[in-house]
């Protein structure tokens, strides 16, 4: 079978032609990254691969149609212009903050520690107190040099890997995704006391999805919040591969998501039976 991906037709991976995604819940050290491969048959077939070293990674993202990386895929604009200025000595630009919401609140941030489409997501999930990391004021920085390294051997010094999640890599948020399938708990997923809040989100996964899940793999998302995040972003990875999450719409968004990443979000309006078929309903 051949799948529809934004990269362009190509005939995937897995068994019979169907669809694999591959999702990476990136950290900056490897004992804490997640790794899944999702193979999109009659029933998507899903399997956690080793995840010790940047070439388990990379192995994994090659084997898949696309890969859904749980990372910031570029930093700020404004934050790039501001340590440009301050390393030649020019005069630096001025501080400047995203637009307030449709209700006249305030906005997410400043343009220097957060980028344009953390400020999209953050408003289109209505996430509230739960906002994203500063990828340029926060340790989440270490994670996105790494997903540079990453991208950049994934290139094999071709042409580079689209950040806007047009080509093999998409930029997905778990925590996000899981708000527009409404299956967030009130609560946190992470941490060792929260398997019951994974047990019920893998739960709404496998039976939204119908996933053939092995009990070890089933167990291993119940008991560590990567290996979940891992799943979740091989599903985002499917959804984004399908057409089915927000990318970048007007020209600012598209202009600022060719160097800041953007983030895609599965469409609130469609269910999870839409991702495992690959249609919109």
């Amino acid at each position: 079978m051949l799948v529809q991906v934004k990269s362009g037709m190509r005939r995937a991976g897995g068994e019979d032609g169907a669809m694999v995604t591959v999702g990476v819940d990136l950290a900056g050290r490897t004992g804490t990254t997640g790794v899944c491969r999702v193979t999109w048959g009659r029933r998507p077939a899903v399997e956690l691969l080793p995840a010790k070293h940047d070439e388990d990674l990379l192995s994994a993202m090659r084997s898949a149609d696309k890969t859904g990386l749980d990372s910031p895929l570029g930093w700020p604009v404004a934050f790039i212009a501001l340590l440009t200025a301050h390393r030649t000595g020019a005069e630096l630009p001025g501080l400047a903050h995203h637009a307030p919401r449709a209700d006249g609140r305030p906005g997410l941030g400043n343009t220097f520690t957060h980028r344009l489409t953390d400020d999209v997501a953050w408003k289109r999930t209505g996430a509230g107190k739960r906002r994203p990391l500063s990828v340029s004021a926060d340790k989440l920085g270490i994670v996105a040099i790494r997903a540079a390294g990453l991208l950049d051997r994934l290139a094999e010094g071709g042409p580079a890997v689209p950040r806007d999640g047009s080509g093999p890599v998409v930029e997905v948020y778990p925590a996000f995704a899981l708000m527009q399938w409404g299956l967030a708990p009130e609560g946190t997923y992470k941490g060792r006391e929260a398997t019951a809040a994974r047990s019920r989100i893998v739960a709404g996964l496998e039976a939204g999805l119908d996933l053939d899940l092995s009990d070890r793999v089933r167990d291993r998302c119940v008991a560590s919040d990567h290996d979940l995040d891992a799943l979740i972003s091989a599903v985002v990875a499917r959804a984004a591969a399908c057409g089915l999450t927000h990318a970048p719409a007007t020209e600012e968004e598209q202009a600022m998501a060719a160097v800041e990443g953007w983030m895609h979000l599965p469409r609130r309006d469609l269910p999870l039976t839409a991702v495992r078929d690959g249609v919109a309903a």
